[in-house]
């Protein structure tokens, strides 16, 4: 690692050449396709997806505030009494970055891992350095610069803040993934800003690569030799629906910036953009599930109203009544009834009873053209209480009748009246049953 080309305080880059060319363009076309769906889903559901919203913002709540928690209680909080070399270095990367006030900073031990975080949680931002890449860094500090920089790119850029209103566009084949990785460059850009040497921005990557102590002998040019492997449709493919760009990547990047370079970088398999069109970016860790547990939460806003709407409108298209649409259950009979009904009797008396609803649908025909809307109580109408134990109202202005002895074993089963609206509001009331056979009802009520 030979590659420096700059020391002491000059910066590798300047301020307005930080952020990765097409993050601009692809935020501006997943905010516009998220806004959108945004909008279609309050106005479909009348502000109801709202309240799914506010109900996942609660569960965040919870489940974001434990890591704060956790945070506050376990790390180090890095001040000027608390490890004060490592906090003016951090104020230093702040001021380059020209952030003005700065992120609450954290010293974690994790596992060994090498990595840093920023993340936000009720308008305060944090940045998180893990111990293990604090000591890797020893022998180069001003390599653990690109660190700070890049999370406090993350801040600077409001990638965090931005996610609520990209929630429904971020999984989207290709576009989605592809935002997450410019984010990711335009964050190593801020790094590289924030370190006083090439080689330190190239040694920090390297130890991504190659761990606690193999960084330092590890060769950066053969490393990115490494990105032509890249264009092989498996490594093109995984990277397209990844939501980082492969490390190797990175480096060459940051060296080809860094050197006042344009890099190209090698080209992909076009066979892996065909099929990462069918395959949606859910993401990393838990932010896949929670984006599909949004979706799904906010769907149902949508779907759950519109079924409703439809059972309605198929019951009153079909007459299919069971348990659930009326009150008192219908007798149903699997063989042939013991009770046979004379079929004159039969029609006779179910044609006196409709005959007998003429005066109760002529109401109903009134109220719904004065009122385009059919009744749910029946008392305010004015019927006798001998009338209203006559009949049964369901919804969409369905009135019922049951049948009575002269029907046999089929006494108990119910004929519908089921309201026909025209264009003009001229209601027609339509005869049947799903229970009588025809050969036991009037002609106008078989079907």
């Amino acid at each position: 690692m030979e590659q420096a080309i700059s020391t002491g305080n000059d910066n590798p880059i300047q301020m307005a050449d930080t952020v990765y060319s097409k993050e601009k363009s692809l935020f501006a076309i997943l905010a516009i396709i998220s806004g959108l769906i945004w909008a279609v889903l309050i106005l479909a559901t009348k502000g109801l997806a709202l309240i799914y919203v506010l109900m996942f913002f609660i569960i965040y709540l919870f489940t974001h505030s434990a890591f704060i928690s956790y945070l506050k209680g376990t790390a180090v909080e890095i001040s000027p009494e608390q490890f004060p070399d490592l906090h003016k270095q951090y104020l230093a990367c702040c001021e380059r970055l020209e952030i003005k006030e700065p992120p609450r900073a954290y010293l974690l031990a994790a596992d060994g891992m090498l990595n840093a975080l920023a993340t936000r949680f009720l308008r305060r931002n944090y940045i998180v350095l893990f111990s293990s890449i604090v000591d890797a860094l020893e022998s180069d500090k001003d390599a653990l610069n690109f660190y700070i920089g890049h999370e406090l790119g993350h801040i600077r850029r409001n990638h965090i803040g931005k996610e609520p209103l990209l929630v429904f566009a971020t999984w989207l084949p290709l576009v989605g993934a592809a935002y997450a990785r410019a984010c990711e460059y335009t964050c190593d850009l801020h790094g590289l800003r924030c370190c006083n040497s090439l080689r330190s921005a190239t040694n920090a990557v390297a130890v991504l690569a190659a761990g606690v102590e193999q960084w330092k002998r590890m060769n950066v040019d053969q490393y990115i030799r490494q990105t032509q492997e890249s264009s092989e449709f498996w490594m093109s493919f995984h990277e397209l629906n990844s939501s980082y760009p492969w490390l190797t990547k990175r480096m060459a990047r940051v060296q080809a910036t860094a050197q006042g370079k344009v890099y190209a970088a090698p080209s992909r398999s076009v066979f892996a953009y065909l099929f990462s069109l069918f395959m949606p970016r859910m993401g990393t860790a838990g932010g896949g599930i929670i984006i599909l547990a949004a979706i799904i939460g906010v769907a149902a806003a949508v779907a759950i109203p519109a079924y409703k709407k439809y059972q309605e409108k198929a019951g009153a298209a079909s007459i299919n009544y069971d348990d659930a649409n009326y009150a008192t259950s219908t007798p149903q009979m699997e063989t042939e009834p013991a009770n046979v009904p004379d079929a004159a009797l039969a029609i006779e008396h179910i044609d006196q009873l409709h005959q007998s609803l003429a005066p109760i649908t002529g109401v109903l025909t009134q109220y719904y053209q004065s009122h385009k809307a059919w009744p749910t109580e029946l008392e305010p109408l004015g019927f006798s209480d001998e009338q209203l134990t006559t009949f049964n109202l369901y919804s969409e202005g369905i009135v019922g009748f049951v049948a009575g002895e002269a029907l046999g074993d089929y006494q108990g089963y119910e004929v519908y009246l089921s309201p026909q609206v025209d264009e003009q509001d001229n209601v027609t009331w339509v005869c049947s049953s799903n229970g009588i056979p025809d050969e036991y009802l009037p002609a106008d009520c078989q079907g």
